[in-house]
């Protein structure tokens, strides 16, 4: 799986990710700073899911630059808590790909819930 990893996304989470050989870009290391837009746009030109715990990100997502979103939402969890869901949220993302439109996930406790990305 291509994803790319909001700032906000723990660096032990994406080594998690890297261990099950999935393609995990950080965007502190490829683009520090740039918009959620931004992020949107290059997610989707590199054909990646953003992986994130920000949001803003179902809600910022022009139709010409939106991309896929997997939003962690783990209230007061340690990273490590968090690696026991990762199987379960890449095997949704991997079912929501292959009909090839743009997603937004949210991975939780509770499990995984399908939601609307609402445009600018």
């Amino acid at each position: 799986m291509k994803l790319l990893a909001d700032e906000n996304f723990p660096p032990s989470l994406i080594s998690a990710l890297q261990k099950k050989r999935h393609d995990v870009k950080r965007i502190q290391r490829v683009a520090r700073g740039i918009s959620d837009i931004s992020v949107h746009g290059r997610a989707k030109r590199e054909s990646r899911v953003i992986i994130t715990f920000d949001r803003d990100f179902l809600i910022k997502a022009p139709v010409e630059e939106r991309a896929s979103v997997m939003l962690f939402r783990f209230l007061d969890r340690m990273p490590e808590e968090i690696v026991s869901y990762l199987g379960g949220a890449i095997e949704a993302m991997r079912k929501r790909r292959k009909k090839k439109k743009p997603f937004a996930l949210i991975c939780s406790e509770k499990g995984i819930e399908e939601v609307k990305i609402l445009m600018k």
